[in-house]
């Protein structure tokens, strides 16, 4: 399925465009904050391939989809623009202070978590050729790279701006040049020489704003009423004109005097708290954090923890969460490959290996959802393992110089202190958690009889044959969301005829097309409108799309099988572009025939009318 194609089926599933009031997303899943939970068809989308899992976290509907959201998320804005999104209010469940209030962190920081690790990335790789003496910070190559790996961290209050505009739906011009005023360099040379300054004969303690995160949070929150208020007053001939004037006013004032103290306070208070906790034992908070981190993640409330790690990198230069959050990542990694190394089944190998290896690239969310969470064992043991990183992280005082989840890739940003012990921990918690997962956390018979493969790779049955007088029936599973057509009435002769086989046809409504049975992918088309799978009964099936579409030629076509491959119902075949199938004059029809020798089959129907894919649909008796 195309990105495209899944950005479609998921705002189809949550209730269309006028279900949204808004929208963001993460760096694994979306977000969505919707009038009526009620219309979302949550069974369907959680059966969607490209979609791991549906949850209600503080008043939001999360779709979980992997590192691929960022793909999925453009297409579905060029569907439903941000700026188009209805500002109506949802369906009165209110999501309480610390549901809006996480709601607005994590959409504050998740549109920045990709460039704050090319930052801390290239910081790091600064940091590793100074030490080593192969670059000096008086070169001008380190002051060129180190204003490319600062920038970001130094302008913070402006890009926080910008998101934070984004999401209150101020003006954005006006909130960047209130961020620009807290940075102003006269304020800063102030600032840094310890002048006292007064504003209308108040006294002013100035802050330093730079790599700050309260008080623009507070400026934009303020700046929403503001603009709100001048709304009610000001005429619409004027207001585009004279409303930033009040805004810049009121606003910049009452930042800079009231908030920039309140916030260094906040700032200073959260990180001073942290570290106390965290000098008391070092090894229990690591091992704490590592532990609890990815059920943090599961609900999608890890993002609190931004705040506290942007406080400790601005006031002590580096922060420890980072570090002895990263083995809890990698520990889902550990026991999704632990699972790989005890299971004989060969489609859970299919799912392990790829779940596995993207923990080394930071993400947990595929070996959490595709594996561990499945087989509770293996989470818990994956649970064991990252807290028993996070406490030799913690007891080694490894640290990250600026914001970079723990990854491979992102290990210079953890060079200096404990780097060694973190790299031990973070290696460490991917052993353990493999080890205990494979001894102790899972065997093949955790796997639910309908997925479960035999040592030779072949299927199990799904649904056991039925002895029924003699007969022998197996149950076909609906290929595809759509209206039931009884074969005889589709409008291909060879097919309505029963001349291939019996079977029934299905009209679709959208273009994903599954498995009806478990089996072997036996052939593929050419042109990818037609595939055959060998059933667990050594059944042979075709599924075609559609009435001549081999004169298509492939195109509107996307096969997402090879021969070999192993299908359970409702795994993706192709996709299709149905629109463009039908506009081009052909009928998309769906047919599952059992290519068996019609004259000994008897075909009972299962559903009627409309359809969802994997739906039960037909069962197919041998006399």
């Amino acid at each position: 399925m195309t990105n495209k194609q899944l950005a479609e089926e998921i705002l189809q599933k949550v209730g269309g465009k006028k279900n949204i009031n808004s929208y963001s997303h993460c760096s694994t899943r979306l977000r969505f904050d919707l009038k009526d939970k009620n219309s979302i068809d949550k069974a369907a989308l959680e059966r969607t391939d490209g979609i791991l899992q549906v949850m209600e976290v503080a008043g939001q509907t999360q779709v979980v989809i992997g590192s691929n959201v960022q793909y999925v998320y453009d297409e579905l804005a060029t569907l439903l623009p941000q700026g188009n999104t209805s500002s109506e209010k949802s369906d009165g469940k209110k999501k309480g202070v610390f549901g809006s209030a996480l709601e607005l962190i994590s959409s504050l920081f998740t549109p920045l978590i990709d460039v704050l690790i090319g930052a801390g990335i290239l910081k790091g790789l600064l940091s590793i050729l100074t030490a080593t003496n192969l670059l000096t910070d008086a070169s001008g190559t380190y002051q060129i790279l180190n204003a490319a790996a600062d920038s970001l961290y130094y302008f913070l209050p402006i890009v926080i701006a910008i998101t934070c505009s984004k999401k209150l739906k101020t003006n954005m011009f006006v909130s960047v040049t209130i961020a620009g005023a807290l940075l102003y360099p006269n304020l800063t040379a102030l600032y840094d020489a310890g002048t006292a300054i007064t504003f209308l004969g108040i006294p002013v303690h100035l802050t330093a704003f730079k790599s700050s995160v309260f008080p623009i949070i507070f400026a934009i929150v303020l700046l929403s009423f503001v603009e709100k208020g001048l709304k009610k007053i000001l005429p619409d001939s004027i207001r585009s004109r004279i409303a930033p004037f009040f805004s810049l006013l009121i606003v910049v004032p009452v930042t800079i005097v009231i908030f920039g103290p309140l916030g260094s306070m906040l700032s200073d208070t959260i990180a001073n708290f942290y570290m106390s906790l965290y000098k008391f034992n070092p090894t229990i908070a690591g091992g704490f954090i590592g532990a609890i981190a990815q059920v943090l993640v599961i609900f999608g409330i890890h993002w609190g923890l931004f705040p506290i790690i942007f406080s400790n990198i601005e006031k002590f230069g580096f922060d420890t969460i980072l570090a002895v959050f990263g083995p809890s990542i990698i520990a889902q990694s550990g026991a999704a490959f632990g699972v790989w190394l005890k299971t004989k089944d060969k489609r859970l190998k299919q799912i392990a290996s790829p779940a596995a290896i993207m923990g080394f690239f930071g993400i947990s969310e595929p070996a959490i959802y595709g594996i561990t969470l499945k087989y509770r064992k293996a989470f818990a043991c994956a649970v064991i393992g990252g807290g028993i990183g996070g406490a030799i992280a913690g007891s080694c005082g490894a640290r990250a110089m600026a914001v970079a989840v723990a990854a491979v890739p992102t290990f210079p940003a953890y060079f200096g202190t404990g780097f060694t012990g973190f790299v031990i921990a973070y290696f460490g918690a991917f052993l353990i958690s493999a080890v205990l997962t494979y001894f102790v956390g899972f065997n093949d018979s955790m796997i639910p009889e309908s997925e479960r493969y035999d040592a030779k790779g072949t299927v199990t049955p799904v649904a056991p044959s039925i002895e029924n007088n003699g007969a022998i029936a197996m149950k076909f599973y609906s290929p595809a969301d759509g209206n039931v057509v009884p074969l005889t009435e589709v409008s291909d002769q060879a097919f309505s005829s029963e001349a291939l086989g019996k079977g029934i046809a299905v009209k679709p409504t959208n273009g994903t097309i599954v498995s009806p049975i478990a089996g072997t992918v036996s052939a593929v088309y050419p042109t990818a409108h037609a595939y055959g799978i060998k059933g667990n009964n050594n059944e042979e099936i075709l599924v075609h799309i559609g009435i001549d579409t081999v004169k298509l030629e492939g195109k509107y076509f996307t096969p997402n099988v090879k021969t070999n491959d192993i299908v359970m119902p409702g795994d993706l075949l192709a996709t299709i572009e149905l629109d463009k199938i039908i506009e081009a004059g052909y009928d998309p029809t769906v047919m599952v025939i059992d290519t068996a020798d019609s004259s000994k089959r008897n075909v009972t129907l299962l559903a009627k009318n409309t359809v969802h894919a994997k739906d039960d649909l037909v069962l197919i008796e041998s006399i």
